[in-house]
């Protein structure tokens, strides 16, 4: 989209068609999501809402080159966009895809030996906060762009308002494939991390997540004492990450970051006033408590429920 005038605003980016030498920047596997993400709440209390969404996906040989993609988008330092390795698995690790290969490598042993691929929000203005951030860990020969299933998912999570991290490294099993021609991996296991205050921690996961070229859907539904009292879906659609597409991006989602906050604490008011219960943290219970700082000092704890060599295995690390 042209302006009539000098602006300082995503609204007013330069031209679509301007590219340039910009568009050298990111490599052939990076790409831009969009789509949809919906919570559904069944029990205590009923609770739904759906919103449009925008996400990177970031093939993590490109982390140094991507900042040359637009001039609204930095690497380790401020702009509308950015990214800073800060905010993403062990940052003393200068090397976020060696940190993710050698976390990879202790939880399975395997290392990977393709494509890493980090789905995230970026910062916007400076500011970041993301619920789940996933790293897709390839088999060598296998891309994001073929709709292969990851070998290895790493799911790192942050909580609110505490802003702790907890990573759950999911081994793929035997994974079906529809009609409709998604293929899709199924993970089940105990929950280990205190993420939203309305939910305790006597639950269960039951994870999905399906791959088509051009597509990705993760469903998660949390169970207790076998009831389904809360799911998460995240459907997307993929293209290739390009000055353009950044540009739009930025003029369907100029403050992503801002509007994930600010939707945690809006819809947790609205479950306050509907009377949900707020949940104690582990880590204040008594020691008496089951839940008394559950998965607190978990390094590897095998926490999936099944233990055969064809089942999806789940470890559990707190970072």
């Amino acid at each position: 989209m042209a302006c009539a005038a000098p602006c300082e605003s995503p609204k007013c980016l330069v031209s679509d068609s301007d590219v340039g030498s910009f568009e050298a920047g990111a490599g052939p596997g990076s790409q831009w999501l969009t789509g949809t993400v919906r919570h559904r709440r069944m029990r205590p209390v009923h609770h739904a809402f759906t919103y449009k969404t925008g996400m990177l996906a970031l093939n993590l040989e490109d982390w140094e080159s991507i900042g040359n993609l637009s001039p609204w988008l930095s690497v380790e330092r401020f702009n509308w966009m950015s990214l800073k390795r800060e905010d993403y698995f062990r940052p003393e690790i200068p090397d976020l895809k060696q940190a993710i290969s050698d976390q990879v490598e202790q939880a399975t042993g395997w290392r990977p030996d393709g494509e890493i691929e980090l789905i995230t929000h970026p910062r916007y203005l400076g500011y970041v906060f993301n619920p789940v951030s996933f790293y897709f860990c390839y088999e060598a020969g296998q891309t994001s762009a073929s709709g292969a299933i990851p070998r290895v998912i790493a799911a790192q999570i942050t909580n609110t308002p505490w802003h702790e991290r907890h990573l759950y490294c999911l081994e793929r099993g035997d994974g079906r494939t529809g009609s409709s021609g998604w293929h899709t991996q199924t993970f089940r296991f105990r929950k280990r991390f205190h993420v939203s205050p309305y939910n305790p921690m006597d639950q269960d996961y039951h994870w999905l997540f399906s791959f088509r070229p051009g597509e990705l859907r993760v469903h998660m539904n949390v169970n207790k004492n076998g009831q389904k009292v809360f799911d998460a879906t995240l459907e997307l659609e993929r293209a290739p990450l390009s000055r353009s597409m950044l540009n739009k991006s930025l003029r369907q989602f100029p403050l992503e970051s801002f509007k994930v906050v600010a939707g945690i604490y809006w819809h947790a008011l609205r479950l306050k006033l509907k009377g949900a219960v707020f949940q104690t943290h582990p880590d204040q219970l008594g020691r008496d408590n089951p839940s008394y700082r559950l998965g607190k000092h978990d390094q590897g704890e095998r926490v999936d429920q099944g233990h055969d060599d064809k089942t999806a295995k789940v470890s559990s690390w707190r970072t």
